[in-house]
């Protein structure tokens, strides 16, 4: 291949999320000068640790997805970050009367998700909300723990909170194949006390990183590309990774010189790119969650209205009583545009509702809004509607080999995950210094 005449400009990356300093980090690493440029007055991207009253939480991600092999657990260890088992994958049902799920039901409950998830990889239908309406109305619902009724409303509204959390959609929006695409790692879910932003700040140490600086245009040159800021700054590079999250590529706010070629475009419109949010709160006094101990690193799922609330108790983490709600698809684009009283009375709404309990207002609320955060426009990708793996490798070619794509929505094994862009971005520096 044609050597670029770039004179020795340094190679740009767009972003200082995880995916771009991963990238960033390798690069360098092999002797090339490399410069982020990041929107934000911040690194991390997605990835946000918040300080309030000496707690801290974490806005963006807070999971390692999986342990065993897993490079984030990777990094914690090397760096000596405390971390603590949390596996919200083990919840706890609460019928909508306040009742705690009998044993008997769970394992009921549990066989039928199970059954319905298996359909699901057989079914013909592209959208995920068609696939289960048609396998609950030929679902045999006989059983000593529910009515059939009961049963059906019950396993619907599950799988509409599964495509609100961890795919940021609503059901009718998501892929009856999900499944193939949830790319997790095996053994413990962990979370980090102090904040995931600590696995960024190490990995970012000795990186060149220009904060406040919102790439608007992007034009390949001869021999080099040429970069434009908001106040018309011009930056010269040999490369460049274009690290941004799907959702900004989405809004077209990022301008290409010569346009971008039509699978690009294809893609970037195809693939879905969701809003999923966060609401802690701390009370005055605990809810009355917890049959045993042995529930307290777990999530709470209740019914109320027909609809599947996720709470998790992190009171054992802060030493006071602190809750987190998790809120993806239409339920987490409105609390983008609505007020925190909005918000808060939804939740204190659907708690009182269940647990029958009177909740006063919070000492400290935290909402995010990622839908509305223009340096992201949602939280992370989901496959859509007619996805498939063609979608994902179109991110995988270069052009011209001066400019590369990174970040979770290229990684085709680990999609909306930290360890997906960190593994992506990693990917991406390869692919460059194999040119």
């Amino acid at each position: 291949m044609k050597k670029n005449n770039n004179c020795g400009l340094p190679i740009y990356i767009i972003g200082a999320g995880i995916a771009g300093i991963s990238c960033a980090k390798q690069l360098q690493d092999a002797g090339k000068s490399v410069i982020i440029l990041e929107s934000r007055d911040r690194i991390g991207g997605r990835i946000d640790s918040n300080k309030m009253n000496d707690d801290i939480f974490d806005l963006g991600a807070s999971w390692i997805h999986g342990i065993q092999n897993n490079p984030i657990w990777t990094l914690s260890q090397k760096f000596k970050i405390k971390t603590q088992v949390f596996n919200y994958d083990q919840p706890q049902y609460f019928h909508a009367n306040g009742q705690l799920f009998t044993k008997y039901e769970v394992q009921v409950f549990e066989n039928y998700i199970e059954k319905i998830q298996s359909l699901l990889l057989e079914s013909e239908h592209e959208s995920a909300l068609l696939a289960v309406q048609n396998i609950l109305n030929s679902l045999d619902d006989q059983n000593h723990a529910f009515s059939a009724q009961d049963l059906k409303m019950l396993l619907l509204s599950f799988f509409q909170y599964v495509a609100n959390d961890p795919y940021a959609t609503d059901l009718e929006q998501l892929s009856s194949q999900y499944q193939n695409y949830e790319g997790y790692f095996e053994g413990d879910e962990v979370i980090f006390p102090e904040g995931y932003t600590q696995v960024i700040h190490h990995l970012a140490q000795d990186l060149d990183i220009k904060l406040n600086i919102k790439v608007q245009k992007i034009s390949l040159k001869s021999g080099y590309v040429e970069i434009e800021d908001q106040h018309h700054q011009i930056f010269q590079a040999s490369q460049i990774v274009v690290a941004v999250p799907l959702g900004v590529l989405k809004h077209g706010h990022l301008q290409f010189s010569p346009p971008l070629a039509d699978p690009y475009r294809h893609a970037i419109n195809n693939m879905g790119f969701g809003s999923f949010n966060k609401v802690f709160f701390q009370l005055d006094t605990v809810l009355p969650l917890h049959s045993s101990s042995l529930e307290m690193n777990s999530s709470t799922l209740y019914w109320s209205n027909n609809k599947l609330f996720n709470l998790l108790d992190l009171t054992h983490i802060y030493q006071k009583p602190t809750y987190l709600m998790l809120f993806g698809g239409s339920a987490s684009v409105f609390m983008d545009h609505a007020n925190d009283n909005a918000v808060w009375d939804m939740i204190k709404q659907s708690l009182q509702n269940t647990f029958k309990t009177t909740i006063g207002q919070p000492k400290d609320l935290i909402i995010t809004r990622w839908g509305s955060d223009p340096n992201s426009y949602g939280s992370f990708s989901f496959p859509a509607l007619h996805h498939n793996q063609k979608l994902t490798q179109v991110f995988e070619n270069h052009i011209d080999g001066k400019v590369f794509f990174a970040g979770e929505h290229c990684s085709l094994k680990y999609a909306n995950t930290v360890h997906g862009a960190y593994i992506n971005g990693y990917e991406t520096a390869q692919r460059i210094l194999n040119l």
